[in-house]
């Protein structure tokens, strides 16, 4: 009887001490529930499309999405013509994403369609395909005061291809193109008016009264009022 009661008292004693272990202080540990990662659904907007739009796409596909973009005329195949809306409604955002992310070769179209994949992040391409379905449905996009980006957004954006990052002329496209691109220096700002400097923004110069190697696209139709004033006022820096 004796030896029966030391090995309960030992059996009491070892449970004591293993709920002191697991739950520090004689009280059963609660598993800590793992908190759930909360995953920020970001809608695609046209409004960030158009910008990304402006920045990548229109050199080819031309501002109105009609596949008549400064580029166009240099390539051996035409580039997609988003305004086709006959088309496009065979196509769903799917395909379109594929087709972005994995380029034009991997479709077995043509060669000069890169692949955005590895440049724009998923959110960047659905928000440009949420762009290009305004463009097939022949709509434009309401734009609220609230909604005009900064002049330097504007310009890394639309500009810097054809101007370079610190307005010497020297942006990818330009070099493409094989433009003429004038540096933005003070000495040339000092030429244009405010509201010159606007009405070239605005209407753009066209190529074909300058000649073939001197392009300026017209942005009045894609950027409003007061992002021309906007980026008037960030391209006035580069003269300081």
């Amino acid at each position: 009887m004796k030896g029966y009661t030391l090995v309960r008292t030992f059996h009491l004693l070892l449970f004591l001490l293993l709920l002191y272990a697991c739950g520090k202080g004689g009280v059963p540990a609660v598993p800590e529930e793992k908190t759930a990662e909360t995953t920020v659904m970001v809608e695609p907007g046209p409004l960030e499309g158009l910008k990304l739009y402006l920045g990548y796409c229109f050199v080819c596909h031309g501002q109105k999405g009609d596949g008549n973009g400064p580029y166009a005329e240099k390539l051996s195949a035409k580039p997609a013509d988003f305004t086709d809306s006959t088309y496009f409604r065979t196509k769903t955002d799917s395909e379109l994403y594929d087709f972005i992310s994995k380029g034009g070769i991997a479709h077995g179209k043509s060669m000069h369609m890169k692949p955005f994949g590895f440049q724009m992040t998923r959110d960047e391409i659905e928000s440009s395909i949420a762009y290009i379905r305004v463009l097939n449905r022949h709509e434009r996009i309401s734009r609220a005061e609230s909604s005009d980006f900064n002049g330097s957004e504007i310009y890394k954006n639309s500009c810097v291809m054809c101007h370079g990052e610190k307005g010497a002329g020297d942006g990818r496209v330009s070099k493409m193109l094989g433009l003429k691109v004038r540096p933005i220096t003070g000495e040339l700002l000092s030429q244009y008016s405010g509201a010159k400097l606007y009405n070239i923004i605005q209407d753009g110069i066209a190529s074909d009264t300058t000649g073939s190697g001197k392009y300026m696209p017209a942005w009045g139709a894609s950027l409003s009022e007061q992002e021309i004033i906007n980026v008037i006022s960030y391209i006035s820096t580069f003269g300081e």
